[in-house]
């Protein structure tokens, strides 16, 4: 490792080439100073005549000991870009970051002194959602709090949607942390960000809850994300498979939170599913409604009897009984789709 260098930033580029100045600028005003930066940007195979390349050698130009250019020929979409980065960042901690948003100029100081100072595995802090001129905090009003880890009961409000989100881009990871958890995200995926951030939760012991605006998230017309959140909407549940896959290849650990990790799946696999199908007026091919039932008759068939469940709203507990219903066509499975979008 570079000990120099404190902090890698991994920062997936497709199609940016209008917003990477903005992005560099955001780096380069940061107040810990980018000699201490490893900023690592990832052209993901961008199809805009080598417009994005080209600014990204330009920046790279400019500060070249604080920047590593990756140049992937095709693209592979958001999720594998960070992993490839993942696989070349030296710095202690880890902050993901997309090229057409903004870091507050203070932040990667603050957030490095703080995890120093409280040895934490993971901070996660507040977005600030831009659009236009409306702007809206991620965050409740909480005061910040450092939670300590250290048995079941400490653990599961970080493993039950409670606690924390699973988003990427307002934690400051220890990265020694991603290598014990062996966190990949999902290749050609949407959605693709639980599946990296959820397995570390199973294993940090100190996590900061940090109640400050640091992440300047803009939402912009035909982003990747405005772009596709109907269009593939089935990436929400392959991932969360994916992520019980994961679980279940850690037996002592599945075990242990057998109860917990079931909720989870229950909730994001299927009811979550089914919520954003109706809200995106999206439909779910019969096909593969029965493929998600039987998933669920496999691995929580004994649902029920899960404790978790009655944290579920009752119209939420309603729609898990049709795990087991008979959807005669896909007009009445659309109906029920639609009937059921305000379950949860």
């Amino acid at each position: 490792m570079d000990v120099s260098k404190k902090i890698s930033v991994i920062i997936p580029c497709y199609n940016v080439e209008g917003y990477l100045e903005r992005c560099w600028k955001s780096l380069e005003r940061q107040t810990i100073g980018i000699d201490l930066l490893e900023c690592i940007f990832v052209n993901d195979g961008s199809t805009d005549e080598g417009k994005t390349y080209k600014k990204l050698q330009e920046i790279e130009a400019r500060c070249p000991e604080c920047i590593m250019l990756l140049n992937l020929e095709n693209n592979v979409g958001l999720g594998e870009a960070r992993n490839i980065g993942l696989k070349y960042a030296s710095g202690k901690y880890i902050q993901f970051f997309d090229a057409d948003d903004e870091l507050d100029s203070d932040a990667l100081r603050l957030l490095y002194e703080t995890a120093e100072r409280e040895q934490t595995d993971i901070i996660q802090y507040n977005h600030l959602y831009i659009l236009g001129e409306q702007k809206r905090s991620s965050g409740d009003s909480k005061a910040d709090k450092l939670y300590v880890i250290e048995n079941r009961e400490d653990r599961i409000p970080f493993l039950d949607t409670t606690r924390v989100t699973y988003g990427c881009t307002n934690k400051f990871i220890r990265r020694d942390l991603i290598l014990k958890a062996e966190a990949k995200f999902p290749e050609r995926r949407r959605y693709e960000e639980p599946l990296f951030i959820y397995p570390l939760f199973l294993y940090a012991t100190r996590v900061l809850l940090l109640n400050l605006d640091l992440y300047f998230y803009y939402f912009r017309p035909n982003s990747i994300v405005t772009s596709e959140l109907g269009k593939k909407l089935l990436d929400h549940p392959s991932v969360q498979l994916m992520l019980m896959e994961y679980c279940l290849a850690r037996q002592d650990i599945y075990n242990e939170y057998k109860d917990v990790i079931d909720f989870y799946f229950l909730w994001s696999f299927y009811l979550e599913t089914i919520c954003f199908a109706g809200e995106e007026n999206t439909s779910i091919s019969l096909e593969y409604f029965e493929f998600m039932q039987n998933v669920c008759k496999k691995l929580c068939g004994e649902w029920r009897m899960n404790p978790m469940i009655q944290r579920i709203p009752k119209a939420g507990i309603g729609v898990l009984e049709s795990i087991g219903t008979h959807f005669e066509n896909q007009e009445q499975l659309d109906r029920f789709i639609i009937e059921s979008k305000d379950c949860i």
